[in-house]
C-alpha cells in the first residue's frame, strides 16, 4: 500500500510540476508570490506592506537558509537595491502600494508590484514575466518622481539580488575588438569585483552577461541585460566576523545602466523613467543548460524574426576582398561565382558611396558614378538575375568629418562641450533629434526604393564614451546615451514595419555592440572582425554561449584579411576554414575570382552541406563538448553539439586542433535515450547507436591530421 500510495503522490507532483510550467500564483496561506517558468521558481514572500526575496532556483528544491548580517542577525533577503538623493531603496524602505497578475499572452504571464518609498515622493514599479517554459523570467523597473522638485537617482539597477551563502565561482564574456568573448573563471573570495563598460557600446571588453555558480549547492544563476548602451556589474561579500568567514555571507549581486558620467539620473517632478530589462535563470545543471534556457527566451520571445532569413541565407560580402575599394565589373565577376558557390544574398559593403575615402565621406550614400556609372541599379539587377538577394551596407548613426551631410548639419552630432564628439573620422548623429531619424529613414526608402535590397548591414564603427552635453552640472540628465539607444530601438524598428522582407544585419566594428537589447530589432550580427580560422574557433564558442546560434554571423574569408588563399593549402585545410563559421550563419568573403577550381567546388559542396544542417543549428540548444579553444594559438578538440526541440536530430561539428591525438571521444547531450540515431559523417554511413549509449559512451572521432573537421549528423528514430 505503502508502495502505492508513494506512486499516486510522484503523479501528483509530476502533474503539478507539468501545470507549473508558466504560471504566477499567489499562496494566501504562506504569504507568497510563486512565479514559475518551466523549472525555474522564483520565490517573493509578503509580510504586511513589505515584499522580500525568499528563493529562486530550480522548482522544488528547499529553501534557503536565513541570511545573517555582520551582527551575526537573522535578515532578510532583497532583489531591489540602490540610492536616491542618498536614501537607500531596500525592501524595508518600500512600502507595497499595488499588486496585480495579469496574463500577458498564453503562456506569458505577468506580476505587476508597486511601491511608494517611506520618506522620498518616489514610485518604483516592478514587472516580473515569466516566459512559457523556457525557465526564464525577466524584470522590467520604472521609477517615478512624486515630487514637485528633481531627485537624482544614484544608483538603480535592473537586477540586485542578495544570494546564500557558499563559495561561487563567476564566468564572464570578455575581449574587445577581434577577440571577442572571451570565457573567463574565477572563484569569488572576499571584497567586490566589478566590471563596467564605458565606452558607449555594450559589449567592447565585457559582455553584461554572467552565469554564477553556488559549488555548496550545485545552483547556477545566469542573467543577461537587454541594453546596448552603458551599464554596471557587481559581486560583493565582505566577512561576517572572524569566526564566521565571508562563504558564510550573502553575496551581493548586481547588473543594469551605467548613467553618464559615472554619475546620477536626474529625475524632474512628474517625471517617469524605465530602466534596461533583465532577463535570468537558473538551474542545477551545467552552464549549456543555464544558457539554453536563456537561448529558448531568445529565439521564442525576445529576438526578432524575419521569414526572408529562414532558413538562415547564406551570403556573400564583398568587404575582405576589396574593403572600400571596388567597381562594377569586379562586383560582376564575384557575382557571378558567388551564385556558383550556392550564397543566397549578395551584399555590397562599404566604399559604394565614396569618391576618395569611404571612412571620411560616410554618410553621403550616392553611388560612386566613376565606378558605377550606371548606378548600383546595374548590380542590383545582375545580382537578382543570378537568383540571389541584393544587399547593401551602412552606417546609419555616423557621418564622416568630410561628407556633404556634416557640413550641412554639424547640430546634427552628440556634442560634449559645444562641439560634436569626434572619434577617428566620424561622428555620432543623435537620434533623439526626429529630424535625423528622419533623414536616415529617407536614406533606406531611397536604397529600398532604388536598388530593391533585401538585406541591409548596418555598421557601427565609434566609441562615444559616457560624457555628453549639456556641460554644466546642474544641467545633467544622465540619459544622453539611454535616450540615443532607445530611439535608435525605435528607428529599427520602423525599418522593420515599412519593409518586412528586409533582413537587417547589426555589426559595430565586429561584435562590439552584440547584446540581448538590440537584437529584439535586427535580425543577425556580424560577429567579430577577426576571420581567420584558428582564431575564429574561441569565437564561435563564446557567441554560442551567449547567444542562439542562428544570429551569430561569420564568414569564411580566406588565409589572410584580404582574402588571399594560399598555394600550397589542401583540401582537408580548406574544409577546416568553411566549417569554422557554420556554428551559425554562414558567409563567403575571399578572393573567389583567384580560386582554382577545385577550391570553388569544395566550397560548393561545404555550403551544401551547410543548408542540410543550417536549420538544426539555427533552433537548437547548443553542448559545448570540450572545453573553449585558446583565441590564439588553440590546442586540443573542440567540439560543438546542435540538438532540435525534439531531442531525435543533432549535428555535432568537431575540429583536431594543434599538439592533439588523431582520436578522441565525445559524450553527446541532450538526446532522447530511447531513439535509435543514424549517424553519418558528410554523407558517409557510420553505423547506428542509441541516445543513450551516445550520452553515457560516446561517439569516437578519428581525423588523420591536425586542423581538421567533421560534421556528424544523427538521426534519431524515436521510440
Amino acid at each position: 500500500m505503502s508502495k502505492i500510495r508513494a506512486a499516486i503522490s510522484l503523479f501528483i507532483a509530476c502533474l503539478a510540476f507539468l501545470s507549473a510550467h508558466a504560471e504566477i500564483r499567489y499562496r494566501n496561506a504562506e504569504n507568497r508570490w510563486s512565479l514559475v517558468s518551466g523549472k525555474v521558481e522564483y520565490v517573493l514572500h509578503k509580510e504586511k506592506d513589505s515584499i522580500t526575496f525568499e528563493y529562486f532556483g530550480p522548482v522544488a528544491h528547499q529553501a534557503w537558509t536565513p541570511a545573517k548580517s555582520n551582527q551575526n542577525a537573522t535578515v532578510a533577503r532583497r532583489d531591489i537595491d540602490g540610492q536616491v538623493e542618498g536614501e537607500e531603496i531596500t525592501p524595508s524602505e518600500l512600502k507595497l502600494v499595488s499588486e496585480k497578475n495579469i496574463s500577458v499572452k498564453p503562456g506569458v504571464d505577468q506580476l505587476q508590484l508597486v511601491f511608494e518609498h517611506r520618506r522620498l515622493p518616489l514610485r518604483i514599479r516592478l514587472n516580473y514575466t515569466t516566459w512559457g517554459d523556457t525557465g526564464v523570467i525577466t524584470r522590467a523597473l520604472v521609477v517615478e518622481n512624486l515630487g514637485t522638485a528633481s531627485l537624482q537617482v544614484q544608483r538603480l539597477p535592473s537586477l540586485s539580488w542578495s544570494l546564500p551563502q557558499g563559495e561561487y565561482d563567476l564566468t564572464y564574456l570578455w575581449g574587445g575588438w577581434s577577440q571577442e568573448r572571451q570565457l573567463g573563471n574565477e572563484v569569488l573570495g572576499p571584497g567586490a569585483r566589478r566590471f563596467a563598460s564605458t565606452r558607449g557600446r555594450a559589449t567592447n571588453n565585457y559582455s553584461p552577461w554572467f552565469c554564477l555558480h553556488n559549488q555548496d549547492t550545485g545552483t547556477r544563476y545566469l542573467a543577461q541585460l537587454a541594453y546596448s548602451g552603458n551599464w554596471e556589474m557587481g559581486f560583493g561579500r565582505s566577512p561576517l566576523t572572524e569566526q564566521h568567514p565571508y562563504t558564510e555571507g550573502d553575496l551581493d549581486v548586481d547588473l543594469g545602466m551605467r548613467f553618464d558620467f559615472g554619475g546620477a539620473l536626474s529625475l524632474e517632478a512628474g517625471q517617469s523613467f524605465s530602466l534596461p530589462e533583465v532577463a535570468f535563470t537558473s538551474t542545477a545543471g551545467d552552464i549549456d543548460e543555464a544558457a539554453n534556457q536563456m537561448h529558448r527566451y531568445q529565439r521564442e520571445y525576445a529576438f526578432a524574426h524575419n521569414p526572408v532569413n529562414d532558413p538562415l541565407l547564406v551570403q556573400f560580402n564583398s568587404w575582405y576582398p576589396f574593403q572600400g575599394k571596388m567597381n562594377i565589373e569586379e562586383m560582376k565577376r564575384c557575382a557571378a561565382l558567388a551564385a556558383k558557390l550556392g550564397a543566397e544574398v549578395f551584399v555590397l559593403d562599404a566604399g559604394w558611396y565614396n569618391k576618395k575615402n569611404w571612412s571620411t565621406e560616410l554618410g553621403d550614400y550616392k553611388a560612386d558614378n566613376i565606378a558605377f556609372p550606371h548606378g548600383i541599379e546595374e548590380l542590383a539587377s545582375y545580382v537578382r538575375q543570378l537568383g540571389m538577394k541584393f544587399g547593401i551596407w551602412v552606417e546609419i548613426e555616423n557621418i564622416g568629418k568630410e561628407s556633404v551631410i556634416y557640413r550641412e548639419h554639424p547640430d546634427w552630432c552628440l556634442q560634449y562641450n559645444g562641439r560634436p564628439i569626434e572619434w577617428g573620422d566620424r561622428m555620432q548623429l543623435d537620434f533623439s533629434k526626429p529630424e535625423v531619424r528622419s533623414w536616415a529613414r529617407s536614406v533606406v526608402e531611397r536604397l529600398a526604393h532604388d536598388y530593391g535590397i533585401q538585406w541591409l548591414k548596418i555598421d557601427y564603427n565609434i566609441e562615444i564614451g559616457d560624457e555628453f552635453d549639456p556641460p554644466a552640472t546642474t544641467s545633467r540628465h544622465g540619459d544622453v546615451l539611454h535616450k540615443q539607444v532607445i530611439e535608435y530601438y525605435a528607428w529599427l524598428d520602423e525599418i522593420r514595419a515599412e519593409f518586412p522582407n528586409l533582413v537587417i544585419e547589426n555589426c559595430a566594428s565586429g561584435g562590439l555592440r552584440f547584446d540581448l537589447g538590440i537584437m529584439a530589432h535586427a535580425n543577425t550580427t556580424w560577429l567579430s572582425d577577426e576571420v581567420r580560422p584558428k582564431p575564429s574557433l574561441q569565437l564561435a564558442y563564446g557567441c554560442t554561449l551567449e547567444f542562439t546560434p542562428g544570429v551569430c554571423n561569420h564568414w569564411m574569408v580566406g588565409d589572410t584579411t584580404d582574402g588571399d588563399m594560399y598555394p600550397g593549402d589542401t583540401k582537408d585545410w580548406w574544409d577546416f576554414m568553411l566549417r569554422v563559421p557554420m556554428n551559425g550563419q554562414l558567409g563567403i568573403s575571399s578572393k573567389v575570382f583567384d580560386w582554382p577550381p577545385n577550391l570553388v567546388q569544395a566550397t560548393a559542396d561545404n555550403i551544401a552541406l551547410y543548408k542540410k544542417i543550417r536549420s538544426t543549428i539555427a533552433q537548437a540548444d547548443v553542448y559545448h563538448l570540450t572545453e573553449p579553444p585558446a583565441h590564439n594559438n588553440p590546442k586540443g578538440w573542440m567540439a560543438i553539439q546542435y540538438v532540435t526541440k525534439g531531442a531525435d536530430k543533432s549535428v555535432v561539428m568537431v575540429y583536431r586542433l594543434d599538439e592533439s591525438l588523431a582520436a578522441r571521444t565525445f559524450k553527446l547531450h541532450g538526446l532522447s535515450p530511447s531513439a535509435t540515431f543514424k549517424i553519418t559523417s558528410e554523407g558517409k554511413d557510420m553505423g547506428t547507436m542509441t541516445g543513450s549509449a551516445l550520452m553515457n559512451e560516446g561517439i569516437s572521432v578519428t581525423l588523420d591530421g591536425t586542423w581538421r573537421a567533421s560534421v556528424i549528423e544523427l538521426q534519431g528514430d524515436a521510440h
